[in-house]
């Protein structure tokens, strides 16, 4: 018969073990980042390109998304090539670690540029690109001082370009090609950094570096 402080140990053993193994214990992923995750994917109807985005794993490893290796918090969202429809939701811009936006070649997503994505204040990288987005470009655009790269082409987007995003002097690359844009191209910042190529098939945008107004 075992003695009693061998059947304790053993019983202190097991316990530790099943919380090792618990999903609760090891789970990564932010809570918060999590629930805006998930809320996301319902404004989507639960589309099977985000089967794994389930309440009963860690989103860290979720696909389409990446987490910080060091605070994990959510830094990366990349979805492209597949049947998503539907409008961006606006909960984008409550995942306030985000460094880059991939949404690309999807054309079932429409309706317009979420304003809130102008909270996103560490987003280096967003490319909005071959979906059918429409309206203007928000003004709220220009709130992001570390982007690097803006990429709207390939929509249907409306109306001028927001001289708020002449205020993004960190930009090395700016795409806002094939889409519906009008007015003057505002003078500043990078926007004039990038050539022709990079504001074309706009029928009635003008100015520099495309032919004068």
């Amino acid at each position: 018969m075992a003695s009693p402080n061998l059947s304790s140990a053993f019983l202190l053993s097991l316990l530790l073990c099943n919380l090792l193994v618990s999903p609760s214990f090891s789970e990564l992923c932010n809570p918060a980042d999590k629930k805006v995750l998930l809320a996301i994917k319902k404004a989507l109807n639960d589309p099977y390109m985000l089967a794994s985005w389930t309440a009963d794993t860690d989103c860290c490893d979720w696909y389409n998304v990446a987490c910080d290796d060091t605070n994990h918090r959510i830094i990366q969202l990349t979805i492209f090539d597949g049947p998503l429809s539907g409008q961006i939701p606006a909960a984008v811009g409550d995942l306030p670690y985000l460094q880059m936006i991939d949404l690309n070649r999807l054309s079932h997503v429409t309706g317009p540029i979420p304003t809130s994505l102008g909270k996103l204040k560490n987003l280096t990288f967003l490319r909005l690109s071959y979906l059918n987005l429409t309206g203007p470009i928000p003004t709220s655009l220009g709130k992001l001082s570390k982007l690097t790269f803006l990429n709207l082409s390939h929509n249907d987007l409306t109306g001028s370009i927001p001289s708020s995003l002449t205020s993004l002097n960190n930009l090395d690359a700016v795409l806002l090609n094939d889409n519906q844009l009008c007015g003057k191209i505002p003078i500043g910042g990078k926007l004039q950094s990038s050539d022709a190529s990079s504001y074309s098939n706009n029928k009635r945008l003008c100015g520099a570096p495309l032919p004068s107004c």
